[in-house]
């Protein structure tokens, strides 16, 4: 039998993605499996995951690392968890955990390594960013809240992409439902029972079960003012209607979308110049001074009662 020719390390460019490449692929090419193990023992290359390897003996960078478990995971597969989130530009919340993959579910392929398999009966259609496969946007942000098993992680998960308009409630409630229900139970109560009234941050969801408890009347979260022209004022975190009452939680941590903390302030004068009352609560004490802050709220409801009601139009989030 003939001897396969020797390929020159270069393979890797046409087989391979950001320096990493499928052994089977290599082979194929003709470079045989005996060559790909020299490389790796005399450190030329390194086996990434079982039959992926890189070129070079150094650590795999990220990106590596995410081509390296779609090529592990085989032909249709695609990201998605908190490395497709990254790739979106939007916050991973487990940045040093395994790299979930979804396949097809009659593909035989188990998790290994930093790779978590998950079999489908729901493969979608890949989105290709930066040259790597991830499921749609809505998918790889629920297949990562199904994971979550703290509510505030739940919250800021579901929270930025929806501040940030990349997403709406119906949409994550309509693929919570299409999807698996292993793990759902908390991103449902999250998106019906706080998202879908409002509710866009962690502190803001804090400020909400502060409420509940306090006894104040009703609040419309996230309510967008408008003068009696029409012009618009501002969008406060909350309001209370019946009296004209906003209430603002002040972080720019917890405000995706703020620029800095002049534009709070700016936004605060906003309000003011129109004679609506702000009562401002900083996060922190949402959680840890939560006495003192129902007081403050009801002494600044009263105030905002004993006052005519501001001249404004309120519409309530969507």
């Amino acid at each position: 039998m003939p001897r396969r020719a020797r390929i020159d390390p270069a393979a890797f460019a046409s087989v391979g993605l950001f320096g990493v490449a499928a052994v089977a692929d290599l082979t194929a090419l003709g470079m045989p499996s005996s060559t790909i193990a020299r490389r790796v023992h005399a450190g030329h290359a390194r086996r990434v995951l079982r039959g992926v390897v890189k070129e070079g003996p150094d650590e795999p960078t990220r990106d590596q690392r995410a081509a390296a478990a779609l090529l592990y995971a085989g032909p249709s597969s695609v990201l998605s968890g908190g490395e497709a989130l990254r790739r979106y530009g939007l916050t991973d919340p487990s940045p040093r955990g395994r790299i979930l993959v979804l396949v097809d579910r009659d593909r035989q392929r188990t998790s290994s390594a930093f790779v978590e398999i998950e079999r489908t009966e729901r493969l979608p259609a890949a989105v290709m960013v930066d040259d790597l496969a991830l499921a749609p946007l809505d998918r790889a942000i629920i297949d990562t809240a199904r994971r979550q098993d703290r509510r505030d992680a739940v919250r800021g998960l579901l929270a930025e992409p929806l501040q940030k308009g990349r997403t709406t409630v119906a949409r994550l409630v309509a693929e919570l439902a299409a999807g698996s229900q292993r793990g759902s139970a908390l991103p449902r109560q999250v998106l019906l029972e706080e998202m879908a009234d409002g509710v866009r941050s962690v502190a803001e969801a804090w400020a909400r079960d502060l409420h509940a408890d306090s006894g104040l009347p009703p609040v419309l979260w996230n309510a967008r003012l408008y003068d009696p022209s029409g012009t618009y004022i501002a969008e406060a975190d909350a309001y209370f209607p019946d009296v004209g009452l906003a209430w603002e939680i002040d972080s720019y941590k917890h405000h995706f979308l703020l620029a800095d903390w002049d534009a709070t302030l700016r936004r605060r004068a906003r309000i003011q110049s129109f004679g609506i009352p702000v009562v401002h609560t900083r996060p922190r004490r949402l959680l840890t001074e939560r006495p003192a802050v129902i007081e403050e709220l009801w002494g600044s409801y009263r105030l905002a009662a004993a006052q005519p009601c501001p001249d404004v139009r309120v519409v309530a989030a969507s």
